[in-house]
Parts: C-alpha cells; sequence; structure tokens
C-alpha cells in the first residue's frame, strides 16, 4: 500500500483537489484492493476551497508525512497574489512541513501555483520543475536555484514531481498512477475517466502571450510553428531576426524560458503528437513533416517528453 498525503491549504483548486481524489478511489477500484491509502492534510482541520466549498483533513501538526505528498494549486492567479498566498501562516507552516518531509526522501509532487510552495520549502534547488506556462519566468525569479521549464506538462526529477496549470493537475495524478503502478493502469484510469493525457503546455503559450514580453520571439514562434519541416539553427534564426545568436537567445529565454533551439523541439513535438494521435502516417512521414532526420529522432525527442515511444501514443495502442 502506498500511502499518499493530500496537502491541501485554504483556497485551493477545487478542481485539483477532487481531480486527486477521483483518480485515487479509480484506481482502487480497477486493482480491486487499496493500493493508495489518500489522506488529506492541511495546517488547519477545516480547510475553505475555491469556490465557496470546503473539506476536512489532519492537522499537520500531528501528521507523519507518509510516502508520497500531492499538494494542489493555491488557488492564486498572479505574482502578486501568490507572494500574498505564501506569506500567510498556514502557507508557512506547510513550507516548513514539506521542507521536513523532503530532507527525509519523501516524494512531493505539486501542480499550478503550489509549485511556488515547493520553491517556498526550498526542494525545487538544482531541480527540473515547471508551472503553469505565464508564472515560468516569476518561478525562475522566485526560485534561481531551480531549472525552470515553460514548456512540459509534468516534469519529474528525483522524488520531485511538479505540473502546469490548474487542470494539468489530472496529468500529474496520471503519471505518479504510471510510475507506481505501471502503464497499464494509467491507461485505463485515462481511458474510464475520459482524459486524454497530454505532454506539453506548447500549444498553450500562445503568440499573443508571448508578444506582450517580445514581439519578435512571438513572430518567431508563428514562422517556427508555420514550417516545421524547414532546417532552424540558432544561426537562421538570429539572421531572420536580424539579431546576434547571443542577442536571441536571452530574447527567447526572457519571453519562453527557453533556448531558440529548444523552441524549434517544443513546435516540433507538440506537431508531432498531433500527426501521431490524429493521423497513421508511417513514422518516417511524421518525422520528416517536423523536420527530423529519420524515425530515430523522432523517437527520442517524443521518449524525452512524454516517457514513451511514439507508436505508444497512438490512440490504437491504448486499447
Amino acid at each position: 500500500m502506498l500511502g499518499i498525503d493530500l496537502l491541501i491549504l485554504n483556497d485551493a483548486s477545487a478542481a485539483a483537489v477532487g481531480a486527486t481524489v477521483d483518480v485515487v478511489s479509480a484506481a482502487n477500484r480497477i486493482l480491486g484492493t487499496t493500493e493508495f491509502d489518500l489522506r488529506p492534510v492541511s495546517p488547519t482541520r477545516r480547510v475553505a476551497l475555491r469556490g465557496g466549498l470546503a473539506t476536512q483533513a489532519d492537522p499537520l501538526a500531528r501528521a507523519t508525512p507518509q510516502a508520497l505528498i500531492i499538494a494542489p494549486g493555491l488557488g492564486a492567479a498572479d505574482a502578486q497574489e501568490i507572494d500574498e498566498r505564501l506569506s500567510r501562516p498556514d502557507a508557512h507552516v506547510a513550507a516548513r512541513w514539506l521542507r521536513d518531509a523532503a530532507a527525509n526522501g519523501t516524494e512531493i509532487a505539486a501542480s499550478c501555483t503550489a509549485v511556488f510552495l515547493l520553491a517556498a520549502a526550498g526542494v525545487l534547488d538544482e531541480r527540473r520543475c515547471v508551472t503553469t506556462w505565464w508564472l515560468g519566468t516569476e518561478l525562475a525569479r522566485t526560485a534561481p536555484a531551480a531549472r525552470v521549464v515553460v514548456d512540459e506538462m509534468v516534469v519529474h526529477d528525483g522524488p520531485i514531481w511538479t505540473a502546469g496549470s490548474s487542470f494539468a493537475h489530472i496529468d500529474l495524478m496520471l503519471a505518479l498512477m504510471r510510475h507506481h503502478s505501471g502503464g497499464a493502469l494509467a491507461d485505463e484510469l485515462a481511458s474510464r475517466l475520459l482524459i486524454d493525457q497530454r505532454t506539453s503546455q506548447a500549444a498553450f503559450l500562445i503568440p499573443s502571450h508571448l508578444a506582450a514580453r517580445d514581439e519578435t520571439v512571438a513572430e518567431l514562434e508563428s514562422y517556427v510553428r508555420a514550417h516545421p519541416a524547414e532546417t532552424h539553427t540558432l544561426a537562421s534564426m538570429a539572421r531572420r531576426c536580424g539579431m546576434s545568436e547571443r542577442t536571441l537567445a536571452r530574447r527567447t529565454e526572457g519571453a519562453a524560458g527557453l533556448s531558440p533551439l529548444q523552441l524549434v523541439a517544443r513546435v516540433r513535438l507538440e506537431r508531432a503528437l498531433h500527426l501521431l494521435r490524429t493521423t497513421q502516417l508511417p513514422l518516417e512521414q511524421v518525422a520528416a513533416a517536423v523536420g527530423l532526420s529519420d524515425p530515430a529522432s523522432l523517437h527520442r525527442l517524443v521518449k524525452k517528453h512524454t516517457g514513451r515511444s511514439p507508436g505508444a501514443t497512438r490512440p490504437s495502442a491504448r486499447h
């Protein structure tokens, strides 16, 4: 049995809390046994969720951390709200509890703005992590020792799991189920709950958001998206933007949290996954359509970001 603590603070995302309960409950029903023992915990016994809902929890003062801790989003929408939320006494209590749990090797997972709670606890240092895409730069400022990415949906680094925006919490739960009980359970959960697990936030990094930070980067992203099969090198992209390679790298990092070549890889991954899920094109043709030299390159790209082979991402592979 795997003991799971669901760490809930006041104003937490009701959707993420419910998704955690539903996925764990469904997993136990599929397995026919209580494989996962879920326990809500909080600095206070009664927790008010966002939207007027409430729940009961075991107080942290009497809760020894179990094997896995899952923290749903804090219910904050921007950097100012996050700072205000983390300044409250219950957040300080939760951060200390997480810090002690991490020191003892506990596995910790968080989604959306709860990733900032992990940053406050100091458990993201020297680790890859992700939060909701529009707060990636803010997370990098808050946790300068962390390696923040913005395009991935779920990032696993050692005992720490992080996920994107609020509804990415379901992707986090499926990834945890896959890790602890195998792909068959995760696929069955996705099928029964009608969930199509996403692997990237790339499609949501909209040009208007990039343009607000850097119009040149937004134009470059749009060009790569329209011409994924072209050869895009750092030099060619710098020439297209009329700037030095170093300046372009600094601009893309500031606007999207990615290097120019990572930006290209993100666009190619998104397009490849779309083709794999919606067509029966041979892998050679999918690779060529997104500018990759061969199926082996496609396999490496998809495997790196999803943990699965290209063939396993196709709908027919799930049945």
